[in-house]
């Protein structure tokens, strides 16, 4: 749990980036400290997650499966024509007619081919006169098919009309009528973010559930049931944007869809235990025709004041004009219910000034392109600006070199009660506003004087009121600034009344502890995951923070732990590859607190779903500004049909084992990643045979805790000396030629075997001390952990170790040479020739302090981690 001990799950059925209020408000609550997860719909269709405003992000990819079924269904109906009446689909007439064609095409050619034979004398005159008459037939009977399909294209077109027609006239009236409007049927969607977003709020087990705009107080009344069936109390806050039942309408919201909607919104806002909303008339309305037990809380959606110091272009700039030349801008929704064409109109009425329209979501729409062809039509085309947004906390900053902003909506009943946040991002740009006669904006505008208001739609008194203003900008601006007016607009007064509300609600003392509600990264934080192979990433995190006090390194693992290996931060499989409450708030912590990740075996740090790799993370890291790269141990990335090329004695020297099939259909898999990933982090490697296996590698040497093996245990002193072989993966390390021969040895006497595996790694630890000769791998030809123990723990140590991989090494390898050819000899000539296998023992331990206690490891980390690292291709 969090500073705040309080976890909050938002939700919006949007992407998140450009709406203001949700991220101001998430925001709001992140500054507390509490635990704040943000719900939105992916734009692009995948999946996402990032910190924003200090809150976690998580776009889903809502496939909206129960939507497009309706428009499926529904199309179809409108479609259907009696059978044979036309054609449903015009691809049908066009198969059919060019199926006739080819058939007609293909007669002429069985004619051509008889006639031929017939003038050359060939084949059977009775023959070919039964041709001529069965191509005759052939022929009637695709020319009447070609009638046929001519006049049943016809019918249906003649047919058509009164069809379509009907339609049209049904769904006009229907659409005119409010009722009957059934949400479900209608609006689907509001079921489709229930599969979406419904078990993540589940399996999150948030405190309360914040739900913005009516697209989604269905999934948090639901989730709160949910909830209670499990005994947890979930509190629900709805989060009014506007007066639903009051929409504008415009396209596909007519008025019976707006009535569907305010159906879904009136079924489950009485389930809510706070409402919010945007302006004091909205919340009268609410709580008079829901009879809510609390008036809504109202929270303006007003601009941060940190928005005005951002650093972007400003729209002077963008459109190419003077600054002497009145500029009029509007910032905002293009609809025809948002009023701009009577702003386009006016501008007849001011042939000195020119409009900015900031169009969102873009310029490339078909509103856009009406206001356009209007503007042309009046003349004025060339003093309409249409430019694309900038981001949410840079509207500010874009406008204010403007003169005055317009907001032009015309007469519906949501918008007679709205106060736009458009109305206070003209305040702190710094520009006096000239809005239509809007009941709530005509009296805020009035009361404050910080601009003049016009009869909704009406062109000539808009350009009266623009040239009121103009005339005296000084005075208007004047009061815009006023410290008084900017406080009240304000955004830090509407996240204070939106912390007293949650405070209220949960019972919890919520106070500023991160202003922002972002935490600044000021030192250097690793990451090391998510497998801790051996412990491994253990052992390199404490060396790191051992030799460099200002870094911070943690290692987690999301394994078993069954070898007991010692670990920083830890998961279980199943929370790594289902619970994503567990996903979530690692996800979280990484985003504020880490500067560095290193994936272990190219797996994802948080969390797995099937076929996922480290590169599922990555846009999230990248996102974020936190560097990473690659760690590599063994199997993943050692290439079996390379290995085998390479190695005499390689393990997978039968392509048609399945344990080679696995290791590389599992090795090409990562290598596609690779391709993808191009070298955008380091990619290391722990021994110094995987070089060959990867390009542009970086030998990261193994670490092992030296005082832990450090042993007092004479070696070779006992007459028959004990043989150890504890394999990590019998079938790679090559025990079925390991066991026959020390088993034989055992039983003739020369020594006594002792055969171990999948034990705890203390256990582990003690057999190595106490035995004379540790045996390792005889296949892969390379040494690792348990060979660096055994010469930690001054052991005779007894491996297949390549000559390559000697030849890297800066120093001999105390290891003895031993092959499945061999073994046995080589065991018989240690316990014979004990001083010389002594002094190979001898020298183990200093070999492990040289290369292998951590402070190698550390050097070749280093880069990395202060940002020295570069890749290969910048180098050059």
């Amino acid at each position: 749990m969090t500073d705040a001990g309080l976890r909050v799950v938002m939700m919006v059925a949007n992407d998140v980036t450009n709406d203001s209020r949700v991220r101001k408000e998430a925001a709001a609550l992140a500054e507390t400290g509490a635990e704040v997860t943000v719900l939105g719909v992916s734009a692009n269709g995948l999946p996402s997650r990032e910190m924003l405003d200090g809150a976690l992000i998580v776009r889903v990819a809502v496939p909206y499966a129960l939507r497009e079924e309706r428009k499926r269904s529904r199309t179809a109906h409108r479609n259907w024509r009696p059978p044979l009446v036309g054609y449903r689909y015009r691809a049908t007439y066009v198969a059919r007619s060019q199926r006739i064609a080819a058939e007609l095409k293909e007669l002429k050619a069985d004619s051509g081919h008889a006639i031929a034979r017939a003038k050359a004398g060939q084949g059977n005159p009775i023959k070919y006169k039964a041709g001529v008459a069965t191509r005759l037939l052939r022929r009637a009977r695709w020319k009447a098919a070609e009638r046929a399909a001519w006049v049943r294209k016809g019918v249906g077109n003649k047919a058509d009309a009164p069809f379509k027609f009907s339609w049209r006239a049904y769904d006009g009236v229907l659409h005119r009528l409010p009722w009957p409007a059934p949400w479900r049927k209608l609006h689907p969607e509001a079921l489709d973010l229930e599969i979406a977003f419904g078990d993540l709020i589940d399996r999150i087990e948030p405190d309360v559930v914040h739900a913005h705009d009516m697209h989604v107080v269905g999934v948090a009344a639901r989730a709160a049931g949910r909830a209670s069936l499990r005994g947890r109390q979930l509190k629900v806050v709805y989060d009014a944007h506007e007066y639903v039942a009051g929409l504008s309408q415009y396209g596909a919201r007519t008025r019976r869809s707006i009535a569907a909607w305010a159906n879904h919104e009136r079924e489950y806002i009485g389930d809510a235990d706070r409402v919010i909303t945007v302006s004091p008339a909205i919340a009268t309305r609410l709580q008079a025709e829901h009879h809510l037990d609390h008036l809504p809380t109202v929270v303006m959606n007003t601009p941060n004041p940190a928005d005005v110091s951002v650093e972007v272009s400003d729209i002077r700039s963008v459109i190419g004009l003077a600054s002497d030349v009145p500029l009029v801008v509007y910032s905002g929704g293009v609809t025809r219910a948002r009023g701009i064409h009577t702003a386009v109109q006016a501008l007849v009425d001011l042939p000195d000034v020119h409009l900015a329209v900031v169009c969102v979501p873009a310029v490339a729409n078909d509103a856009v392109r009406a206001l356009q062809t209007e503007a042309a039509e009046l003349g004025v085309e060339d003093r309409l600006h249409c430019v694309d947004p900038v981001g949410p906390d840079e509207v500010v900053a874009f406008l204010r070199t403007a003169d005055v902003g317009l907001i032009p909506i015309l007469r519906y009943p949501s918008h007679e009660m709205a106060l736009p946040n458009k109305l206070f991002e003209y305040a702190f740009a710094g520009l006096p506003v000239v809005v239509s006669d809007m009941p709530s904006m005509k009296d805020f505008v009035g009361r404050t004087r910080i601009g003049e208001v016009f009869v909704a739609e009406d062109a000539h008194d808009l350009a009266s009121k623009v040239r009121t203003v103009l005339t005296d900008l000084d005075s208007y601006r004047e009061r815009v600034a006023d410290p008084a007016y900017q406080q009240e607009v304000s955004w830090a007064g509407q996240a204070a009344k939106l912390r007293e509300l949650y405070g209220e609600l949960t019972g919890k003392q919520l106070e500023v502890r991160r202003p922002g509600g972002k935490i600044e990264k000021t030192g250097t934080h690793l990451l090391l995951g998510p497998v801790n192979s051996a412990g491994q990433a253990w052992l390199w995190a404490t060396a790191l923070e051992r030799a460099h006090p200002d870094v911070k390194a943690e290692s987690l693992t999301t394994g078993s732990g069954a070898f007991d290996f010692r670990v920083h931060r830890t998961g279980t499989y199943q929370q790594y590859r289902t619970d994503l409450r567990w996903q979530l708030e690692l996800t979280s912590y990484a985003l504020r607190e880490v500067t560095h990740v290193l994936f272990e075996a190219g797996r994802p740090m948080f969390g797995q779903l099937p076929g996922d790799m480290w590169t599922a993370d990555v846009p999230v890291l990248d996102q974020a500004g936190i560097k990473h790269g690659l760690v590599f141990h063994g199997s993943e990335i050692r290439d079996p049909a390379q290995h085998r090329d390479q190695y005499r004695f390689s393990p997978f020297r039968d392509p048609e084992d399945e344990l080679t099939q696995r290791l590389q259909s599992a090795n090409n898999n990562v290598r596609r990643h690779l391709r993808r990933y191009n070298g955008a982090g380091p990619i290391f490697v722990t021994t110094p045979d995987l070089l060959e296996f990867v390009d542009n590698g970086i030998w990261l040497p193994l670490s092992v805790d030296i005082d832990t093996f450090a042993s007092t245990q004479p070696v070779l002193e006992r007459e028959i000396p004990v043989v150890l072989h504890a394999p990590s993966a019998s079938a790679l390390k090559g025990s079925v030629y390991v066991d026959p021969v020390l088993k034989d040895l055992d039983a003739r006497g020369l020594i006594k075997y002792q055969r171990v595996q999948d034990v705890p790694h203390k256990e582990l630890a003690e057999l190595v001390k106490s035995a004379d000769i540790v045996v390792d791998q005889m296949l892969l030809g390379s040494y690792g952990v348990f060979a660096c123990e055994a010469m930690a723990a001054g052991r005779v140590t007894v491996g297949h170790i390549a000559d390559p991989v000697r030849q890297l090494l800066p120093t001999d390898l105390p290891i003895a040479e031993a092959t499945p050819d061999d073994l046995a000899e080589v065991i018989e000539r240690l316990v014979a020739e004990r001083d010389t296998a002594r002094k190979l023992a001898d020298a183990g331990p200093s070999f492990v302090r040289d290369l292998h206690d951590g402070r190698k490891s550390v050097e070749v980390l280093l880069p990395f981690v202060r940002n020295e690292w570069v890749r290969e291709d910048e180098s050059e």
